[in-house]
């Protein structure tokens, strides 16, 4: 029994080994890239993604030289959006023909947006008029929702404007709404695309939105509908979108990923320097700032997906970070409960209540850094709690 089993151990050391040869060839650059059922460096883009958005809700509490750097941390949405329309675009694509296309697709997506999503309107329509009726205090200071829970309820919280950005907590909720009526129409046009229609059609469509936004400063759209409308901000969806269904119908080598990736990074990051406003805020001003953010978004998604040919030390330290990989698993719901959460505890009533040494500055940058791991830990228990719970439920519909 004992050489048996020396034997079994030998064996799947040898298969080990094959494997790990046959993962070594097929690394190299002239090699046609094998799209894999899983990438973890996506958990690392998504973790990247949180923590630049987490940067830029923390930025008006650091000094005046970093401020500018953490609030450009608006663009880690864009990377979501990116990121979202390639995932959801190779899913679609790969199940197209499936008789039961619609039904698993939807299910699937109301069973992981919808029980965090739920969660935070309980918590914002529910508990805090609770509060406010019974234990007064400082929840009474606290400004109700400018929107009833029926637009939450529907998702086109986002097509109300300045009503929205005035949300003491739920103004975030703009992207996901975004994502929500993409994924509304996304599944039909997929089901009956071709790749000969679809990926001119996506390429005019990312030329023509940077147009639409030109239209919509003429006739004076405040900025705020501009940055939270489908129609002026789906650069990231349709960019991702467009990868997704490259890599499937095309089958580029790796160099060619690379190369693409890295000019596209380049390219990017020089138009949203050259583009950005001198002001801190999100660059409304240009039409084209968005175009620039979806495509150093796409330059760095393609870039991760051969990053073992980048070498051991920034495949390791950067697309196999650990930290960044934690972030991205509890990303969505740390993107829902982080601002309502920052925005409870950092504000000038409580300030006024806990600063006795007379130092805002500290107090307020104490506050900041005990609601973000507030926020980690609340986002890992509805992770591995009612999320994890709905999520499998999926086997029940397939």
């Amino acid at each position: 029994m004992a050489k048996l089993l020396d034997f079994e151990k030998c064996r799947r050391k040898d298969q080990l080994q094959s494997l790990s040869s046959s993962t070594a060839e097929s690394l190299d650059l002239n090699s046609e890239y094998q799209l894999p059922r899983s990438i973890p460096q996506l958990d690392r883009l998504r973790g990247l993604a949180i923590l630049l958005v987490l940067l830029d809700h923390i930025g008006s509490f650091v000094p005046s030289g970093l401020s500018r750097f953490f609030g450009q941390g608006w663009i880690g949405v864009d990377l979501f959006f990116v990121l979202s329309g390639f995932l959801i675009t190779g899913v679609l694509w790969e199940t197209q023909q499936s008789p039961n296309y619609f039904k698993q697709f939807y299910v699937r997506r109301i069973l992981r947006i919808w029980p965090a999503y739920l969660l935070l309107l309980i918590f914002a329509f529910c508990i805090l008029p609770l509060l406010r009726w019974t234990a007064g205090g400082l929840f009474l200071e606290i400004p109700k929702e400018t929107l009833g829970v029926w637009a939450y309820l529907l998702m086109i919280q986002n097509f109300f404007g300045t009503s929205l950005i005035l949300s003491p907590f739920l103004v975030i909720t703009w992207s996901l709404a975004i994502e929500e009526q993409f994924y509304l129409v996304w599944p039909g046009v997929i089901r009956y695309a071709t790749r000969k229609v679809i990926l001119p059609c996506l390429a005019m469509a990312i030329f023509l939105l940077p147009l639409l936004r030109i239209l919509a400063m003429h006739y004076g759209i405040e900025k705020f509908s501009i940055h939270s409308n489908p129609l002026t901000h789906a650069d990231g969806l349709l960019c991702g979108a467009v990868i997704a269904i490259w890599l499937r119908s095309a089958k580029p080598k790796r160099r060619t990923l690379l190369l693409w990736g890295t000019v596209l990074l380049i390219v990017g990051i020089g138009a949203f320097v050259a583009l950005h406003p001198r002001n801190d805020h999100p660059g409304f001003d240009s039409p084209f700032l968005y175009s620039s953010v979806a495509l150093l978004s796409s330059g760095l998604l393609l870039v991760s997906l051969v990053s073992t040919n980048l070498g051991s030390i920034l495949h390791r330290f950067f697309f196999m970070n650990r930290p960044l990989s934690f972030l991205g698993y509890i990303s969505y719901s740390l993107y829902l409960y982080h601002y309502f959460i920052l925005r409870s505890i950092v504000r000038s009533p409580v300030l006024a209540r806990i600063d006795h040494w007379h130092h805002r500055y500290l107090t307020e940058w104490i506050l900041e850094l005990f609601g973000v791991g507030l926020s980690i830990l609340l986002a890992w228990l509805s992770r591995v709690t009612i999320e994890r719970a709905a999520l499998s439920k999926k086997r029940i519909f397939d």
